[in-house]
């Protein structure tokens, strides 16, 4: 799936800003959900596939 390099950017900046809110917090991303949200950036996969994967990584139904 290509993406723009705006979408990109804009997808970076959100990422950006939920790392930083997470540390705030005293929390961290994990590494697969820093791989997971790094694919998402670069445009890889998209918002359903990153919903399915955390749903999985949490053992949620769909």
């Amino acid at each position: 799936m290509a993406i723009s390099p705006e979408e990109q950017a804009r997808r970076a900046e959100s990422l950006r800003q939920i790392r930083h809110s997470t540390e705030m917090s005293g929390g961290r991303l994990s590494d697969d959900a820093e791989h997971d949200l790094a694919e998402y950036v670069r445009g890889e996969v998209d918002e359903a596939e990153m919903l399915r994967r955390v749903r999985a990584r949490f053992g949620l139904g769909e």
